[in-house]
């Protein structure tokens, strides 16, 4: 017969027991606690991604707004141009027509008709209305055509309706771009072009628009005054495959490591509340992705920034 306590060998029993329940109690409790934080970071992930792609169908809404307010100016704009250089070549007639009477009133210097022609001639200053009317249409020719390019070029960034890739010249497309947004750029930006001649690559050239035009806005935003934007196109071969690579630099006032680290996250922003979505670099990081092309960036504070774009050459 066995000399040992039953009780207390039921105590040890129990006793172990407890401890091995808690034991698996307490790495059930952590491993629920790890899938609750990891299911969270991917709802959070989730609602980020949904307010990407919100943003993004709201940018593809605007192209195709843009594309067809686009279409609808170039109309007017047509006629107005035809009409005027119509009206042009009128006044050029009746202008023609003054300098023949001007011309003979020697000949009829008894008729009464002389001294009114000549008197509402200089009540109505009709020499300075012929100066002023050939300038005058002049710029109006010249505003309404600036206004026609602007809207050309809009309908090259829209590019409504273009689902499918193909292959871009990347120097027209940052010219293209420039003129888009200068509105913008010429109060506290001064561009300097270093394009050279690059072979072309296989893109949705609306999307590459929208990622140049958006690094462009940023080196002015900062940038608060003369500041220089500088554009550069080469052709380098990286890990055995040929790239064309876009250097973006401003000399602005930069951003510190840690921003930098930051700055391709979605909603991240250095602008003040209320300024921007935050979605600017993180789409434009997609974008970029999705063309099989890399986007990096590289500052220093008080000096300024270099976004650099390397995109496959077509084959």
């Amino acid at each position: 017969m066995s000399d040992k306590d039953p009780y207390k060998i039921a105590y040890e029993r129990e006793r172990f027991a407890r401890k091995h329940a808690e034991k698996l109690l307490d790495e059930k409790s952590r491993s629920l606690y790890n899938s609750v934080v990891d299911l969270q970071s991917s709802v959070h992930s989730l609602e980020q991604a949904q307010e990407q792609l919100v943003q993004s169908e709201k940018m593809a809404s605007i192209g195709q707004l843009a594309a067809g307010v686009a279409h609808e100016i170039n109309n007017p704009i047509g006629f107005s141009l035809s009409n005027l250089t119509t009206l042009s070549e009128y006044i050029e007639s009746f202008i023609k027509l003054d300098q023949l009477v001007i011309s003979n009133l020697p000949a009829l210097a008894e008729s009464p008709l002389v001294t009114e022609y000549q008197a509402l001639r200089k009540a109505e200053d009709i020499d300075f209305i012929v100066d002023d009317l050939k300038e005058l249409l002049n710029d109006t020719i010249k505003g309404l055509n600036r206004v026609s390019s602007i809207v050309a070029n809009l309908k090259k960034v829209t590019h409504a309706g273009e689902l499918e890739m193909e292959p871009g010249d990347i120097n027209e497309i940052i010219e293209e771009s420039i003129k888009v947004v200068w509105s913008e750029l010429k109060y506290n930006m001064e561009v300097d072009k270093k394009l050279t001649n690059v072979p072309k690559v296989i893109c949705h050239q609306g999307e590459i628009h929208q990622v140049l035009m958006n690094l462009f806005l940023n080196a002015s935003h900062a940038c608060e005054d003369k500041g220089i934007l500088t554009l550069s196109t080469s052709m380098k071969a990286i890990n055995n495959k040929n790239w064309v690579v876009i250097d973006i630099t401003d000399n602005g006032k930069g951003m510190s490591k840690e921003v930098v680290k930051k700055i391709f996250d979605p909603f991240f922003t250095t602008k003040p509340v209320g300024v921007g979505t935050g979605l600017g670099l993180s789409v434009s990081f997609g974008i970029i992705e999705k063309h099989k092309g890399k986007i990096w960036v590289a500052s220093e504070e008080g000096k300024g920034t270099t976004f650099t774009i390397s995109l496959p050459i077509s084959e």
